[in-house]
């Protein structure tokens, strides 16, 4: 597969991933921002549970490891004012104009660093989980997944 191909179908993934958490944590402004790691986690880990989307997810995130343009595409998933989730959280919210990492850090009353922390705490479930497929992680239920890693996400989250 060309270099292009898997930036275009991981970008689709990402843009769905970014939508299901920027659902997730707009609700958990909204509600219970208590559990806010943990709806987070649960939305991240359905997308990437999905069979069907999963190896998108994969191409976008091997396109971020080994080219330029992939990591370009992965920064702005993930911190900038083209960040669907973050794009989507304002949305959600009813913020008019598009958000970045920095803003959303300030919503969340965090520096923007806490929220890196987050990400690279789901990443690297995701690399130990769905790439290294490294016991018992691989294998453990969603739920076990969410008990044990939802509580430093959410340190992070709500400072």
């Amino acid at each position: 597969m060309s270099e292009t191909t898997e930036i275009d179908a991981g970008s689709a993934a990402l843009t769905a991933l970014g939508d299901a958490l920027a659902q997730a944590g707009a609700a958990s402004l909204t509600g219970q921002r208590e559990r806010m790691a943990e709806g987070l986690l649960r939305a991240s880990l359905k997308q990437w549970e999905d069979p069907q989307i999963r190896p998108r997810l994969l191409e976008g995130l091997f396109a971020a490891l080994t080219s330029e343009a992939g990591a370009a595409q992965m920064r702005d998933f993930m911190s900038s004012q083209s960040s669907q989730i973050f794009t989507q959280l304002g949305k959600a919210l009813g913020v008019s104009q598009a958000m970045d990492i920095n803003q959303a850090a300030e919503l969340l009353e965090v520096p923007a660093l806490n929220i890196n922390a987050a990400q690279a705490q789901v990443w690297g479930l995701v690399v130990l989980r769905y790439i290294v497929e490294l016991e018992p992680v691989a294998s453990a239920t969603p739920d076990d997944i969410v008990d044990v890693f939802a509580p430093t996400i959410q340190r992070y989250l709500v400072g």
